[in-house]
């Protein structure tokens, strides 16, 4: 469990992320994919979260392998997405993984 000054952190840093130019929220999952957190609490939001928490670890996790397959010493850190109406910026760290979702400049 963090420490009361490491949540504060996390705290300001999802709050900083939250606030980017574009950013339409963030999704945070277990590798199994339940949602440990998100901004997105709409009813319509709730499939695409749905989904996303589902299918992200595992790309996480491939993209991850890949990385390793190439260079056995090298750690992904991020991969980006970009699709015409949404761009999808994923960390994975152990346990978790965190996706930001935001709008392309053709859908803002």
């Amino acid at each position: 469990r963090p420490s009361a000054r490491m949540s504060l952190q996390i705290e300001e840093t999802l709050k900083r992320i939250s606030q980017q130019k574009g950013v339409e929220g963030y999704i945070i999952a277990d590798e199994a994919g339940n949602v440990l957190r998100t901004t997105f609490n709409d009813e319509p939001d709730r499939d695409m979260v749905a989904k996303l928490s589902q299918d992200l670890p595992a790309l996480a996790s491939r993209a991850s392998s890949a990385v390793r397959d190439l260079d056995p010493t090298n750690v992904m850190r991020f991969v980006r997405v970009q699709t015409k109406k949404k761009e999808l910026m994923i960390s994975k760290d152990t346990g978790f993984v965190m996706m930001v979702v935001q709008g392309t400049v053709q859908s803002e």
